[in-house]
Protein backbone atom coordinates (compact mmCIF):
# COMPACT_ATOMS: atom_id res chain seq x y z
CA UNK A 1 0.00 0.00 0.00
CA UNK A 2 1.21 3.64 -0.35
CA UNK A 3 1.66 5.70 2.32
CA UNK A 4 0.24 8.92 3.21
CA UNK A 5 3.10 10.80 1.79
CA UNK A 6 3.89 9.24 -1.06
CA UNK A 7 0.23 8.99 -2.24
CA UNK A 8 0.58 13.05 -1.77
CA UNK A 9 3.76 13.12 -3.91
CA UNK A 10 1.71 10.75 -6.30
CA UNK A 11 -0.99 13.21 -6.29
CA UNK A 12 0.83 16.05 -6.87
CA UNK A 13 3.18 15.11 -9.37
CA UNK A 14 -0.35 13.75 -11.56
CA UNK A 15 -2.19 17.70 -10.84
CA UNK A 16 1.43 19.25 -12.49
CA UNK A 17 1.83 16.71 -15.43
CA UNK A 18 -1.98 17.35 -16.18
CA UNK A 19 -1.57 20.73 -16.59
CA UNK A 20 1.60 20.79 -18.36
CA UNK A 21 -0.47 18.35 -20.69
CA UNK A 22 -3.30 20.94 -20.91
CA UNK A 23 -1.50 23.88 -21.42
CA UNK A 24 0.68 22.41 -24.51
CA UNK A 25 -2.83 20.74 -26.30
CA UNK A 26 -5.26 23.55 -25.26
CA UNK A 27 -5.38 26.40 -27.85
CA UNK A 28 -4.37 29.76 -26.45
CA UNK A 29 -1.73 31.44 -28.74
CA UNK A 30 -2.86 34.83 -29.58
CA UNK A 31 -0.94 34.61 -33.02
CA UNK A 32 -2.98 32.80 -35.22
CA UNK A 33 -1.55 32.80 -38.64
CA UNK A 34 1.27 30.53 -40.18
CA UNK A 35 4.75 31.81 -40.26
CA UNK A 36 7.24 31.64 -42.92
CA UNK A 37 9.19 28.92 -41.55
CA UNK A 38 6.17 26.98 -41.12
CA UNK A 39 4.57 27.28 -43.91
CA UNK A 40 7.91 26.21 -45.59
CA UNK A 41 7.78 22.98 -43.69
CA UNK A 42 3.56 22.52 -44.80
CA UNK A 43 5.19 22.65 -48.17
CA UNK A 44 7.49 19.75 -47.25
CA UNK A 45 4.99 17.58 -45.80
CA UNK A 46 2.76 17.98 -48.71
CA UNK A 47 5.37 16.85 -50.97
CA UNK A 48 6.49 14.04 -48.98
CA UNK A 49 2.73 12.75 -49.24
CA UNK A 50 2.72 13.19 -53.18
CA UNK A 51 6.36 11.72 -53.71
CA UNK A 52 6.05 9.09 -50.54
CA UNK A 53 8.50 8.85 -47.80
CA UNK A 54 10.54 6.52 -49.36
CA UNK A 55 11.55 8.92 -52.21
CA UNK A 56 12.71 11.97 -49.59
CA UNK A 57 15.23 11.78 -51.25
CA UNK A 58 13.80 13.23 -54.44
CA UNK A 59 12.08 16.14 -52.05
CA UNK A 60 15.62 17.21 -51.13
CA UNK A 61 16.88 17.12 -54.81
CA UNK A 62 13.97 18.84 -55.68
CA UNK A 63 14.84 21.35 -52.43
CA UNK A 64 18.62 21.74 -53.13
CA UNK A 65 17.94 23.14 -56.83
CA UNK A 66 15.54 25.42 -55.94
CA UNK A 67 17.52 27.06 -52.98
CA UNK A 68 20.99 27.34 -55.51
CA UNK A 69 18.31 29.58 -57.66
CA UNK A 70 16.82 31.63 -54.89
CA UNK A 71 18.86 34.56 -53.21
CA UNK A 72 17.63 33.99 -50.02
CA UNK A 73 17.84 30.82 -47.69
CA UNK A 74 14.72 28.91 -46.61
CA UNK A 75 14.14 26.30 -44.31
CA UNK A 76 15.60 23.59 -45.53
CA UNK A 77 14.08 19.87 -46.40
CA UNK A 78 17.15 18.15 -45.16
CA UNK A 79 15.31 18.42 -41.66
CA UNK A 80 13.99 14.75 -41.89
CA UNK A 81 13.91 13.31 -38.15
CA UNK A 82 11.09 16.41 -38.12
CA UNK A 83 9.39 16.52 -41.56
CA UNK A 84 8.53 12.93 -41.92
CA UNK A 85 7.32 11.80 -38.92
CA UNK A 86 4.63 14.83 -39.67
CA UNK A 87 4.04 13.33 -42.97
CA UNK A 88 3.54 10.05 -41.88
CA UNK A 89 0.97 11.22 -39.11
CA UNK A 90 -0.36 13.48 -41.68
CA UNK A 91 -1.21 10.46 -43.83
CA UNK A 92 -2.73 7.75 -40.81
CA UNK A 93 -5.22 10.86 -38.91
CA UNK A 94 -5.59 12.48 -43.10
CA UNK A 95 -4.37 16.17 -41.28
CA UNK A 96 -3.61 18.94 -42.97
CA UNK A 97 0.04 19.59 -42.73
CA UNK A 98 -0.58 22.37 -40.12
CA UNK A 99 -1.76 20.45 -37.87
CA UNK A 100 0.10 17.30 -38.63
CA UNK A 101 3.29 19.80 -37.58
CA UNK A 102 1.39 20.66 -35.15
CA UNK A 103 0.61 17.39 -33.23
CA UNK A 104 4.04 16.39 -33.80
CA UNK A 105 5.62 19.96 -31.87
CA UNK A 106 2.90 19.27 -29.62
CA UNK A 107 3.40 16.05 -28.53
CA UNK A 108 7.48 16.13 -28.19
CA UNK A 109 6.52 19.31 -26.02
CA UNK A 110 4.60 16.70 -23.57
CA UNK A 111 7.30 13.98 -24.15
CA UNK A 112 9.57 16.59 -23.30
CA UNK A 113 7.86 17.64 -19.90
CA UNK A 114 7.91 13.94 -19.32
CA UNK A 115 11.61 13.40 -19.90
CA UNK A 116 12.39 16.80 -17.51
CA UNK A 117 10.51 14.63 -14.27
CA UNK A 118 12.26 11.78 -14.93
CA UNK A 119 15.40 13.31 -15.46
CA UNK A 120 15.05 15.80 -12.27
CA UNK A 121 14.13 12.16 -10.49
CA UNK A 122 17.51 10.49 -11.40
CA UNK A 123 19.53 13.64 -10.58
CA UNK A 124 17.81 14.48 -6.88
CA UNK A 125 15.16 12.54 -6.08
CA UNK A 126 11.08 13.38 -5.53
CA UNK A 127 11.74 17.06 -4.75
CA UNK A 128 13.75 18.05 -6.96
CA UNK A 129 11.53 16.07 -9.41
CA UNK A 130 8.15 17.79 -8.18
CA UNK A 131 9.90 21.42 -8.35
CA UNK A 132 11.14 20.73 -12.03
CA UNK A 133 8.25 19.32 -12.90
CA UNK A 134 6.36 22.64 -11.92
CA UNK A 135 8.96 24.95 -13.38
CA UNK A 136 8.77 22.97 -16.56
CA UNK A 137 5.42 22.85 -16.85
CA UNK A 138 4.36 26.48 -16.72
CA UNK A 139 7.77 27.43 -18.48
CA UNK A 140 6.45 30.32 -21.13
CA UNK A 141 8.53 28.78 -24.27
CA UNK A 142 7.88 25.50 -24.01
CA UNK A 143 4.03 25.97 -23.62
CA UNK A 144 4.21 28.54 -26.65
CA UNK A 145 6.53 25.89 -28.71
CA UNK A 146 4.04 23.06 -28.61
CA UNK A 147 1.54 25.74 -29.92
CA UNK A 148 3.16 26.47 -33.13
CA UNK A 149 4.38 24.19 -36.10
CA UNK A 150 7.77 25.32 -35.42
CA UNK A 151 10.11 22.41 -34.47
CA UNK A 152 12.37 24.27 -32.16
CA UNK A 153 10.53 22.48 -29.21
CA UNK A 154 10.94 19.48 -31.25
CA UNK A 155 14.77 19.88 -31.34
CA UNK A 156 14.65 20.81 -27.68
CA UNK A 157 13.24 16.84 -26.97
CA UNK A 158 15.80 15.12 -28.39
CA UNK A 159 19.11 17.93 -27.20
CA UNK A 160 17.62 17.37 -23.63
CA UNK A 161 17.50 13.21 -24.31
CA UNK A 162 20.74 13.08 -25.73
CA UNK A 163 22.08 15.57 -22.30
CA UNK A 164 20.45 12.71 -20.41
CA UNK A 165 21.33 9.56 -21.98
CA UNK A 166 25.09 11.44 -21.42
CA UNK A 167 24.45 11.15 -17.59
CA UNK A 168 23.49 8.00 -17.51
CA UNK A 169 26.54 6.58 -19.81
CA UNK A 170 28.68 8.76 -17.70
CA UNK A 171 27.28 6.99 -14.44
CA UNK A 172 26.43 3.25 -15.93
CA UNK A 173 29.46 3.16 -18.22
CA UNK A 174 30.03 0.53 -20.41
CA UNK A 175 26.27 -0.33 -20.71
CA UNK A 176 25.44 -1.17 -24.51
CA UNK A 177 21.93 -0.54 -24.04
CA UNK A 178 22.49 3.14 -22.98
CA UNK A 179 25.22 3.74 -25.59
CA UNK A 180 23.03 2.55 -28.47
CA UNK A 181 20.34 4.88 -27.26
CA UNK A 182 23.25 7.83 -26.93
CA UNK A 183 24.38 6.67 -30.45
CA UNK A 184 20.98 6.97 -31.82
CA UNK A 185 19.71 9.77 -30.10
CA UNK A 186 22.62 11.68 -31.85
CA UNK A 187 22.11 10.69 -34.86
CA UNK A 188 18.41 11.42 -34.97
CA UNK A 189 19.86 15.20 -33.42
CA UNK A 190 21.64 15.81 -36.24
CA UNK A 191 19.43 15.01 -38.92
CA UNK A 192 16.98 17.23 -36.67
CA UNK A 193 18.19 20.67 -36.97
CA UNK A 194 21.92 22.00 -37.84
CA UNK A 195 21.39 23.64 -34.29
CA UNK A 196 22.33 20.16 -33.43
CA UNK A 197 26.33 20.83 -33.90
CA UNK A 198 25.82 23.13 -30.89
CA UNK A 199 24.36 20.66 -28.58
CA UNK A 200 27.42 18.25 -29.50
CA UNK A 201 29.71 20.60 -29.15
CA UNK A 202 28.12 21.08 -25.54
CA UNK A 203 28.28 17.60 -24.83
CA UNK A 204 31.95 16.96 -25.95
CA UNK A 205 32.83 19.95 -23.90
CA UNK A 206 31.12 18.11 -20.79
CA UNK A 207 33.08 14.45 -21.61
CA UNK A 208 36.65 16.63 -21.90
CA UNK A 209 36.03 18.74 -19.22
CA UNK A 210 35.03 14.95 -16.78
CA UNK A 211 38.65 15.35 -15.61
CA UNK A 212 38.06 17.73 -13.74
CA UNK A 213 34.18 17.27 -13.26
CA UNK A 214 34.15 13.36 -12.33
CA UNK A 215 30.72 13.08 -13.24
CA UNK A 216 31.17 9.49 -13.37
CA UNK A 217 33.20 7.21 -15.40
CA UNK A 218 34.56 8.68 -19.39
CA UNK A 219 35.07 5.77 -21.32
CA UNK A 220 36.45 5.19 -24.82
CA UNK A 221 33.29 3.35 -26.06
CA UNK A 222 31.44 6.51 -24.73
CA UNK A 223 33.72 9.03 -26.79
CA UNK A 224 33.40 6.58 -29.62
CA UNK A 225 29.28 6.64 -29.46
CA UNK A 226 29.64 10.31 -29.68
CA UNK A 227 31.40 10.84 -32.43
CA UNK A 228 29.82 8.00 -34.28
CA UNK A 229 26.02 9.17 -34.31
CA UNK A 230 26.72 12.53 -35.52
CA UNK A 231 28.63 10.72 -38.33
CA UNK A 232 25.74 8.59 -39.08
CA UNK A 233 23.19 11.69 -39.04
CA UNK A 234 25.90 13.59 -41.90
CA UNK A 235 26.32 10.37 -44.04
CA UNK A 236 23.03 9.94 -44.09
CA UNK A 237 22.08 13.94 -45.36
CA UNK A 238 25.26 13.63 -47.49
CA UNK A 239 22.93 10.50 -49.31
CA UNK A 240 19.97 12.54 -49.28
CA UNK A 241 21.89 15.63 -51.04
CA UNK A 242 24.06 13.42 -53.26
CA UNK A 243 27.69 13.11 -51.66
CA UNK A 244 29.51 14.23 -48.71
CA UNK A 245 30.94 16.71 -51.78
CA UNK A 246 27.53 18.13 -52.63
CA UNK A 247 26.34 18.07 -48.78
CA UNK A 248 29.54 20.41 -47.80
CA UNK A 249 28.70 22.59 -51.00
CA UNK A 250 25.13 23.06 -50.21
CA UNK A 251 25.46 24.35 -46.88
CA UNK A 252 28.30 26.36 -47.67
CA UNK A 253 25.96 28.16 -49.74
CA UNK A 254 23.10 27.46 -47.33
CA UNK A 255 25.13 29.52 -44.26
CA UNK A 256 26.25 32.78 -47.18
CA UNK A 257 22.25 32.88 -48.13
CA UNK A 258 21.67 32.97 -44.61
CA UNK A 259 23.55 35.48 -43.70
CA UNK A 260 22.52 37.91 -46.13
CA UNK A 261 18.45 36.94 -45.25
CA UNK A 262 16.89 40.45 -44.27
CA UNK A 263 15.12 39.14 -41.50
CA UNK A 264 18.45 36.88 -39.92
CA UNK A 265 20.32 40.69 -40.07
CA UNK A 266 17.51 42.67 -38.86
CA UNK A 267 16.45 40.74 -35.67
CA UNK A 268 18.75 37.60 -35.32
CA UNK A 269 21.96 39.53 -34.57
CA UNK A 270 23.42 41.18 -31.49
CA UNK A 271 26.19 40.87 -28.30
CA UNK A 272 27.27 37.48 -27.02
CA UNK A 273 25.05 38.02 -23.97
CA UNK A 274 21.64 38.62 -25.94
CA UNK A 275 20.44 34.71 -25.09
CA UNK A 276 21.01 36.10 -21.46
CA UNK A 277 19.07 39.13 -21.89
CA UNK A 278 16.46 37.22 -24.07
CA UNK A 279 15.75 34.73 -20.74
CA UNK A 280 16.07 37.07 -18.46
CA UNK A 281 13.26 38.95 -19.95
CA UNK A 282 10.89 36.11 -20.78
CA UNK A 283 11.88 33.87 -17.30
CA UNK A 284 13.04 36.72 -14.98
CA UNK A 285 12.84 35.05 -11.24
CA UNK A 286 14.02 31.63 -13.54
CA UNK A 287 17.03 33.25 -14.62
CA UNK A 288 17.73 34.75 -10.87
CA UNK A 289 17.06 31.89 -8.71
CA UNK A 290 19.65 29.79 -11.17
CA UNK A 291 22.35 32.36 -10.96
CA UNK A 292 22.45 32.05 -7.78
CA UNK A 293 22.42 28.51 -7.74
CA UNK A 294 25.67 29.11 -10.06
CA UNK A 295 27.51 31.29 -7.93
CA UNK A 296 26.81 28.52 -4.84
CA UNK A 297 27.92 25.57 -6.29
CA UNK A 298 30.61 23.52 -5.04
CA UNK A 299 32.47 20.11 -6.52
CA UNK A 300 30.46 17.92 -4.73
CA UNK A 301 27.10 19.20 -6.33
CA UNK A 302 27.74 17.18 -9.43
CA UNK A 303 24.22 17.52 -11.09
CA UNK A 304 24.58 21.35 -10.58
CA UNK A 305 27.83 21.20 -12.15
CA UNK A 306 26.39 18.78 -15.07
CA UNK A 307 23.58 21.27 -16.05
CA UNK A 308 26.14 24.19 -15.48
CA UNK A 309 28.50 22.84 -17.84
CA UNK A 310 26.08 22.18 -20.72
CA UNK A 311 23.96 25.25 -20.46
CA UNK A 312 27.00 27.67 -20.44
CA UNK A 313 28.89 25.96 -23.56
CA UNK A 314 25.35 25.74 -25.63
CA UNK A 315 24.83 29.28 -25.02
CA UNK A 316 28.60 30.42 -25.69
CA UNK A 317 28.57 28.05 -28.67
CA UNK A 318 25.22 29.29 -30.32
CA UNK A 319 26.39 33.10 -29.12
CA UNK A 320 29.18 32.82 -31.67
CA UNK A 321 26.78 32.73 -34.95
CA UNK A 322 26.80 35.85 -36.81
CA UNK A 323 23.02 36.65 -37.56
CA UNK A 324 21.85 33.50 -36.10
CA UNK A 325 20.89 34.28 -32.29
CA UNK A 326 17.09 33.79 -31.54
CA UNK A 327 15.13 32.47 -28.17
CA UNK A 328 13.65 29.66 -29.97
CA UNK A 329 16.78 27.76 -30.93
CA UNK A 330 18.12 27.62 -26.78
CA UNK A 331 14.53 26.17 -25.62
CA UNK A 332 16.55 23.09 -24.44
CA UNK A 333 18.49 25.32 -22.07
CA UNK A 334 14.70 25.75 -20.21
CA UNK A 335 15.33 22.14 -18.31
CA UNK A 336 18.81 23.50 -17.44
CA UNK A 337 17.55 26.23 -15.47
CA UNK A 338 14.25 24.84 -13.95
CA UNK A 339 16.96 22.23 -12.39
CA UNK A 340 19.20 24.93 -11.04
CA UNK A 341 16.40 27.31 -10.34
CA UNK A 342 14.89 24.36 -8.35
CA UNK A 343 17.89 23.53 -6.49
CA UNK A 344 18.20 26.99 -5.18
CA UNK A 345 14.61 27.48 -4.14
CA UNK A 346 15.52 23.96 -1.85
CA UNK A 347 18.64 24.77 -0.98
CA UNK A 348 16.83 28.21 0.45
CA UNK A 349 13.71 26.22 2.18
CA UNK A 350 16.43 24.67 4.43
CA UNK A 351 18.23 27.86 5.07
CA UNK A 352 15.27 29.95 5.81
CA UNK A 353 12.77 27.36 6.83
CA UNK A 354 14.44 24.75 7.97
CA UNK A 355 11.41 23.55 10.02
CA UNK A 356 9.19 23.74 7.36
CA UNK A 357 11.49 23.55 4.45
CA UNK A 358 8.75 21.82 2.24
CA UNK A 359 6.09 24.28 2.83
CA UNK A 360 8.39 27.12 1.76
CA UNK A 361 9.90 25.18 -1.31
CA UNK A 362 6.42 24.83 -2.05
CA UNK A 363 5.73 28.48 -1.83
CA UNK A 364 8.48 29.34 -4.08
CA UNK A 365 7.81 27.33 -6.87
CA UNK A 366 3.82 28.19 -6.94
CA UNK A 367 5.36 31.78 -7.12
CA UNK A 368 7.76 30.66 -9.86
CA UNK A 369 4.84 28.73 -11.80
CA UNK A 370 2.70 31.54 -11.69
CA UNK A 371 4.53 33.82 -13.03
CA UNK A 372 5.90 31.54 -15.58
CA UNK A 373 2.32 31.33 -16.83
CA UNK A 374 1.54 35.36 -16.27
CA UNK A 375 4.62 35.57 -18.77
CA UNK A 376 3.52 33.12 -21.16
CA UNK A 377 -0.10 35.20 -21.44
CA UNK A 378 1.72 38.19 -21.70
CA UNK A 379 4.26 37.69 -24.39
CA UNK A 380 2.51 35.11 -26.57
CA UNK A 381 -1.77 35.79 -25.44
CA UNK A 382 -2.19 39.42 -25.15
CA UNK A 383 1.39 40.71 -27.38
CA UNK A 384 0.31 38.24 -29.83
CA UNK A 385 4.61 37.02 -30.53
CA UNK A 386 5.21 34.80 -33.15
CA UNK A 387 9.06 34.91 -33.00
CA UNK A 388 10.16 35.82 -29.20
CA UNK A 389 13.04 38.33 -30.75
CA UNK A 390 15.05 40.70 -28.18
CA UNK A 391 12.89 43.40 -29.89
CA UNK A 392 9.85 41.55 -29.52
CA UNK A 393 9.90 40.90 -25.86
CA UNK A 394 10.86 44.46 -25.03
CA UNK A 395 7.89 45.86 -26.70
CA UNK A 396 5.59 43.23 -25.37
CA UNK A 397 7.06 43.43 -21.74
CA UNK A 398 6.15 47.34 -21.85
CA UNK A 399 10.10 49.06 -22.20
CA UNK A 400 9.67 49.92 -25.54
CA UNK A 401 6.35 51.96 -26.83
CA UNK A 402 6.35 51.70 -30.52
CA UNK A 403 4.92 49.06 -31.27
CA UNK A 404 4.08 48.99 -34.92
CA UNK A 405 7.80 48.16 -36.21
CA UNK A 406 8.67 46.07 -33.97
CA UNK A 407 5.32 43.95 -33.92
CA UNK A 408 6.26 43.72 -37.96
CA UNK A 409 9.18 42.43 -37.52
CA UNK A 410 8.73 40.17 -34.52
CA UNK A 411 5.88 38.27 -36.53
CA UNK A 412 7.54 38.44 -40.50
CA UNK A 413 9.15 34.93 -40.13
Amino acid sequence: MFSRDRLLVAVALCVLLGLGIFLRIFPSSGYHRAGYDEFGYCVFVQQIQKAGLWNYDKVVQVYVERQYRQPDAVVPATRIAFLAPAAVIATIFHLAPFQALHATSAAAGILLLLLSTHFAWRLGGIPSMLGVTALMSCAPLQIYLSQRALIDGYFAFWALLALWLTWENLTRPRHWGWLSAYTICLTILVLTKENAAFVIFALFGLLLLNRFLSIGTLTPQLLVATVLGPALGVLLLAALVGGVWEWLEFYRMFVAKSRTNFYSILAQDGPWYRYAVDFVIISPLLVACACGRIFQLHKRDLPGLFMTVFLLLSLLAMSMVKYGISLRYAAFCDLPLAWLASSQVLALGRRIWPQRSAFGATLCFVLLAFVGLNQYQRFFVSAEVYDPTTAALVWASGMEKSPTAVKKVSNSP
